[in-house]
Order: structure tokens, then C-alpha cells, then sequence
């Protein structure tokens, strides 16, 4: 009997064998959450915990809810609210961050329809390493009630 060979499988065992590195096991989300909004409203803040492995920044955010999604900064000083866009959050290696409603956020602007409490909005938000390399992490934020 004439034994075959298939070149391919050894590669397969090789890749079987091996453990697949994966972000997502680098970087934990936790608690992400999106604010309903009022019919007509165009934009709505994004919150969560997020927990790196390894010193990380978050880049970017997307959704396909809205035009786009811009990380801010928002704080009081002496009475007068104070927000701006940042390039990026960076998120030290092992310490949670939190994305929360009076200070680090993600910002969906320019949104496709009102966001209803009790719906699940995708998100996918880009994390940048200190080599510069880029990863894409799915998310699902639940809409909650402004009263939040």
C-alpha cells in the first residue's frame, strides 16, 4: 500500500500546536455602555472599564451608528465645563481605566438614529502598543436611560 503525503498537513498540526496569540486576552473591557439619547440628538456618550496587560493606548473607536467616534476629556473648572478631543487614552499596564460620564469618554457623533434604552450598539475600538502595532477589539455597549 502506497502511503500518501499531504504537504499541507503538517502545517495544520504546526498551527494546532501552537497557541494563537490573541489582544483580546490583553486588553479586558468591562461595563461598556452607551446613553439612550432623544429623538433628533446627534451624538451620545460611550463609557467603560478597560484593563490592559501591557502598557497600551486606546487610538480610535468606530461604530455603525455613527459618522464617527472621538475620544474626549470632559472636566468641571470652577463651574464651567471643560471638554476637548484627545488623540489618544493611554492605559497603563494593569491598572483600570475608566471611561465615565464627567471625565474620559468615547464620543459617537453624528449619530444614525436615536439610541433607545435597552439596545445593543456595536462598537470597535483601536489599541495601539508601545512597537506601534494596531488591533481592532469588537464590543457591544447596552443603551442605558440618561438617568444612568
Amino acid at each position: 500500500m502506497r502511503s500518501r503525503r499531504h504537504p499541507h498537513a503538517f502545517l495544520l498540526l504546526a498551527a494546532l500546536a501552537c497557541p494563537i496569540w490573541s489582544w483580546a486576552g490583553d486588553v479586558k473591557i468591562d461595563h461598556a455602555w452607551v446613553r439612550a439619547t432623544a429623538p433628533g440628538q446627534k451624538v451620545a456618550g460611550a463609557f467603560m472599564a478597560i484593563t490592559a496587560d501591557r502598557d497600551m493606548e486606546l487610538v480610535a473607536g468606530t461604530t455603525p451608528r455613527a459618522d464617527h467616534v472621538e475620544l474626549h476629556f470632559m472636566r468641571m473648572d470652577d463651574g464651567v465645563m471643560e471638554m476637548r478631543e484627545l488623540e489618544s487614552i493611554k492605559l497603563p499596564k494593569g491598572k483600570t481605566v475608566s471611561l465615565e460620564p464627567g471625565g474620559l469618554h468615547a464620543m459617537l457623533i453624528g449619530l444614525t438614529s436615536q439610541v433607545a434604552a435597552g439596545e445593543k450598539v456595536p462598537m470597535t475600538l483601536t489599541f495601539r502598543d508601545s512597537q506601534g502595532k494596531q488591533e481592532n477589539i469588537d464590543i457591544t455597549l447596552d443603551a442605558v436611560s440618561p438617568r444612568h
